[in-house]
C-alpha cells in the first residue's frame, strides 16, 4: 500500500506564487509516484477565501489516483472556502486495497460529537485502520485529546496522519502511529524542504514515511547589485550601529555589500570616508545608507524628522552611496486617505517632502529604496488601527507615486523588502502570505532585509532581526524566497543581512554565503 500525503498548503487567490508552483509540481510528482491513494489534509486556503479553494480544486483535478481531502483551520478563517470544499470534504471514509481509512474533521481543533458518534459506530470489519486528519492528537482541545486516545485504546489503528505545525514527527499513541508533516508551504515548512510525503505499508502492517522534497531553486546567480558590481553573490549586511566600525567589519568579512544605519545621531563622517576608501581599494562594494523615519505629528499636522534624514542624505551622497533605503511615512493608514479614498493633505505633504529630498541624487543615479514596516502582533487588517502600507496595495501605490515625481532618466525608486516584516505583520501576515508579496512586488524591488522573526527567549513575544540558522527556519522558511528569485519572480537585487545581535548576524551571514556560492560541476 502506497500513500501520498499533501498538506498545509496555504494557497492565497494567486496562481503565480511560489506556492501554486509546488503544488503543480506536487500533483506532477504525485502522478509519477503513482500511489494507491492520496489524501490531502488540510490548510489548502491561507485565509479560508472562494478564490484560493477554486484555484486548489483546478490544480488538483488532474490527480490520476483516487485522493481525498479533510479540511483545516485556515479553511475557516472566512466563510468563501468551505462551500466551495464541502464535495471534496463530505467523504468521511474510503477502503483502498482492505485498509480502512477514515476522515475525521479536526478543523476547529475539536472532535466534534457527530464525529465522534460516528467513529464510535464505524463497522471495523475492513481492518487495518488509517486516520487522515488535519489536527495531531496533542494540538486538539483536552477534552479531544482524551477521548481520541480512549478511542484508540479500544479501537486498533496503524496510522494516524496530521500536518498542521509544519515539521517532521513520529510517536506512539495507545499502540498507533501517529506521523505528522511539515507540508508543502514553501514559506513556513521548516526542519527541511517543503514537501510531499510517501507512507508505504509492507505485509506486516508496518508504515514507514520518506519526504519527497519539492526542488524549489535551480539557479540563484548571476546577481546583480546596482550601477558596478555584477555577478558577485549578492550578501552584504545592515547594521544598525557606529558606521566606521560597519565599514572595518566589512572589509574583514570580504562582503562586497553593506547598509550605514547610524545608531547614534553623532558619527565620525570623515573616519568613515577614510575606511571606505581603503574598502574600495580593496573590492568594488555596494553602498546603502538607511536613513532615519519621516513620521506624521498629528498635533502639527507636520512631519518630524525632516532635519535629520537631510543631513544623511547630505553624508551619504559624500560616501559615493548607490541606494538610499527609507521607510514608508509612519503614519496610521486611514489618515492617508480623505473619505472618497482620494489622498489626503498628510499623503500630499509626504509626497512633497520625498521629492524635494531625494530628487537631486535620483537625478545622479542613486536608487531610492523604499522598505515596508509591519504591524505589532494581532494588529486588525482595517486602516483605523493599522500602519500605512502595510497593505501591499498601498505600498505599491506609495512606490509608484513617488516613482512619478522623482525623475524618469535618473536612479530607480523601488521597494526595499524586508521579509520578516511581511510575514509578522498583526493580521495582515496571514491575510497576505509572503507568496503574494513576492508575485506582486517582486518586479518593483531594489534591495532586501533578511533576518528571522522569533519568539524572545525570556519574554515570549515576537521579535524581528533575528539569526537565521536555516534556509528551513522557524517562523520564516526562505524555500519560497530562494524559489522566487531562481524564477526571477522577484529582483536579484542586494541582499542586506539585518540581524541585530553581532554573532547571529555572523552565522546567518555564512549561511547566506554557502547558499549563493555556486557549486562546483568538476
Amino acid at each position: 500500500m502506497r500513500l501520498i500525503q499533501i498538506t498545509d498548503l496555504h494557497l492565497s487567490d494567486r496562481a503565480d506564487t511560489p506556492g501554486f508552483d509546488a503544488l503543480s509540481w506536487a500533483v506532477s510528482e504525485t502522478n509519477r509516484l503513482a500511489p494507491d491513494l492520496v489524501a490531502i489534509t488540510g490548510d489548502v486556503t491561507t485565509y479560508g477565501t472562494e478564490e484560493a479553494a477554486r484555484n486548489f480544486l483546478a490544480a488538483a483535478a488532474p490527480i490520476s489516483a483516487p485522493w481525498v481531502f479533510t479540511p483545516g483551520n485556515a479553511e475557516l478563517r472566512d466563510v468563501g472556502a468551505m462551500p466551495v470544499l464541502q464535495p471534496v470534504a463530505a467523504r468521511k471514509s474510503i477502503a483502498v486495497d482492505g485498509i480502512h481509512f477514515l476522515l475525521p474533521d479536526t478543523s476547529t481543533g475539536t472532535i466534534e460529537p457527530a464525529d465522534r458518534a460516528w467513529l464510535d459506530g464505524e463497522i471495523y470489519s475492513a481492518r487495518p485502520c488509517v486516520i487522515l486528519t488535519h489536527y495531531p492528537m496533542d494540538v486538539l482541545d483536552a477534552d479531544s485529546r482524551d477521548w481520541v486516545e480512549a478511542w484508540l485504546a479500544r479501537h486498533p489503528v496503524e496510522l494516524y496522519v496530521a500536518g498542521h505545525r509544519h515539521f517532521d514527527r513520529t510517536r506512539l499513541v495507545q499502540g498507533c502511529q501517529e506521523v505528522i508533516t511539515r507540508g508543502l508551504d514553501p514559506d513556513k515548512a521548516f526542519g527541511g524542504p517543503p514537501s510531499i510525503h510517501l507512507f508505504e505499508r509492507d505485509s506486516n502492517g508496518s508504515w514507514t514515511v520518506q519526504p519527497i522534497p519539492w526542488p524549489h531553486e535551480q539557479e540563484l546567480l548571476p546577481a546583480h547589485l546596482g550601477r558596478s558590481v555584477l555577478g558577485h553573490s549578492p550578501v552584504g549586511w545592515s547594521i544598525h550601529g557606529d558606521p566606521v566600525a560597519t565599514v572595518q567589519l566589512t572589509r574583514r568579512a570580504g562582503l562586497h555589500g553593506l547598509e550605514l544605519r547610524p545608531k547614534e545621531p553623532e558619527y565620525n563622517l570623515q573616519a568613515t570616508l577614510h575606511e571606505l576608501e581603503l574598502l574600495r581599494l580593496d573590492r568594488q562594494i555596494y553602498l546603502s545608507w538607511h536613513l532615519p523615519n519621516l513620521t506624521w505629528n498629528s498635533d502639527t499636522r507636520g512631519i518630524d524628522g525632516q532635519d535629520a534624514v537631510l543631513a544623511q542624505i547630505e553624508d551619504g551622497r559624500a560616501c559615493g552611496v548607490d541606494a538610499f533605503t527609507v521607510h514608508v511615512p509612519r503614519i496610521a493608514a486611514h489618515l492617508m486617505y480623505d473619505a472618497d479614498e482620494a489622498p489626503s493633505a498628510a499623503w500630499r505633504s509626504f509626497l512633497q517632502l520625498y521629492g524635494d529630498l531625494f530628487r537631486s541624487a535620483v537625478q545622479d543615479g542613486v536608487r531610492i529604496s523604499i522598505e515596508n514596516i509591519h504591524n505589532a502582533p494581532g494588529t486588525p487588517e482595517d486602516r483605523s488601527r493599522r500602519e500605512f502600507a502595510t497593505e501591499i496595495s498601498e505600498y505599491i501605490s506609495w512606490i509608484d507615486a513617488v516613482t512619478e515625481i522623482l525623475p524618469a532618466d535618473g536612479g530607480t525608486v523601488g521597494a526595499h523588502f524586508d521579509v520578516g516584516h511581511a510575514r509578522n505583520n498583526g493580521e495582515l501576515g496571514n491575510r497576505q502570505p509572503l507568496g503574494d508579496w513576492y508575485a506582486r512586488v517582486g518586479s518593483r524591488i531594489t534591495g532586501y532585509h533578511i533576518h528571522q522573526v522569533r519568539r524572545h527567549e525570556e519574554t515570549g513575544k515576537l521579535t524581528n532581526h533575528r539569526d537565521i540558522r536555516s534556509a528551513y527556519d522557524q517562523t520564516i522558511s526562505y524555500a519560497g524566497f530562494l524559489h522566487a528569485w531562481s524564477t526571477k519572480l522577484i529582483n536579484r537585487a542586494p541582499l542586506f543581512i539585518e540581524v541585530r545581535d553581532a554573532e547571529e548576524r555572523r552565522t546567518t551571514i555564512a549561511l547566506f554565503e554557502d547558499l549563493f556560492t555556486p557549486v562546483s560541476k568538476a
